[in-house]
């Protein structure tokens, strides 16, 4: 066999480790029967998050809740991009909880009546993960990039998630903005200007985080912003790539809400005992198994479980906030970089 045709193979095998989409990840409606021995949660969650929920928060929370009210707990979970997420939601997708992948999702839900002011009285104003976003390269770092500015290049050939569709690529934005505009003695020019020349290099703008790791496997450009998390989880999966944690970068935290309109009265002492549970030592503890940084014990994300060390994190408070980070740059990026794309 040629060894084109074995690194294909190879290609393959891991998209097939990988594991693929949820078949609900259309947002197609599901039935939702609850009764009073039996529940129902429906949960509806960006797409780097679907592993987790399916291998470990939903068993775990199905056995504690089991062996504390006596009832039996079913999970639907539907996994997809932001934006298909948030515009099935305002829907009428018949969501108990949603993950979204940051303050600004929940914000838009809000607006559109379908959240409430709720999420905000949460342990961490509904954060309940975090992952710093990264550079992945080729095995061997080729061309020997270690900060965002490396990516301004012209031999760069970069995969970017749209930050149209995709939270992690709106994170993404702020690492390439901030890591400029927050250096010494620096302006929010530079971090324009730095984006303005990262986006120069964009080959490839895939619908989300994870949309963006199988374009990369597949072995389109040379280097890929995303999560450490999904980095990591592909990495143990058997994927080639290293990983580059910039000196400075954002840490994106991922925010759990009720749909409180969704919820039956007869639901909702379940439904308020699982998004407890998303908070407990065991859930935290299930998150690091796959990657994500716990978002109440520091102590829980170990070096030695792959976690790489941070130089200068920052969050989206560091650029005012959502309120000001998502028009200032978000919304600047796709209306000036973007168009025609």
């Amino acid at each position: 066999m040629s060894a084109y045709r074995r690194w294909w193979l190879v290609a393959g095998v891991l998209l097939l480790i990988w594991g693929g989409i949820s078949a609900a990840t259309g947002c197609q409606p599901v039935e939702v029967v609850s009764t009073k021995a039996r529940q129902v949660i429906v949960l509806y969650g960006f797409s780097t998050v679907e592993e987790v929920f399916n291998d470990e928060i939903f068993p775990l929370f199905r056995s504690h809740w089991l062996a504390q009210s006596g009832q039996e707990v079913t999970f639907q979970g539907v996994f997809t991009s932001s934006e298909q997420l948030s515009d099935a939601v305002i829907g009428g997708a018949p969501a108990d909880v949603v993950i979204l992948p940051n303050e600004w999702y929940a914000v838009w839900l809000s607006i559109n009546g379908v959240l409430d002011e709720h999420w905000r009285a949460l342990p961490n104003e509904g954060v309940v993960t975090r992952s710093p976003v990264v550079i992945v390269v080729r095995p061997g770092n080729p061309l020997g990039i270690k900060d965002w500015s490396d990516l301004t290049r012209p031999e760069v050939k970069l995969i970017h998630p749209d930050p149209r569709t995709s939270g992690g690529a709106q994170w993404a934005l702020l690492a390439e903005f901030g890591a400029a505009a927050l250096a010494e003695h620096s302006t929010p020019q530079a971090g324009y200007e730095q984006v303005r020349r990262i986006w120069a290099n964009v080959i490839a703008t895939p619908p989300s985080i994870r949309e963006g790791m199988r374009v990369f496997l597949f072995g389109t450009g040379n280097a890929l912003v995303t999560y450490e998390q999904d980095a990591l989880l592909a990495k143990a999966r058997g994927a080639s790539l290293e990983i580059v944690i910039p000196p400075r970068t954002v840490v994106s935290e991922h925010v759990a809400a009720v749909v409180e309109h969704n919820v039956k009265p007869w639901e909702r002492e379940g439904v308020n005992a699982f998004m407890d549970f998303l908070w407990s030592e065991q859930a935290q503890r299930a998150f690091t198994r796959y990657y994500f940084r716990s978002a109440t014990d520091e102590t829980l994300n170990d070096p030695a479980a792959g976690f790489g060390a941070l130089a200068q994190p920052f969050t989206a408070d560091a650029l005012g906030g959502w309120g000001e980070a998502y028009p200032e740059i978000i919304q600047w990026t796709i209306e000036e970089l973007l168009q025609g794309r």
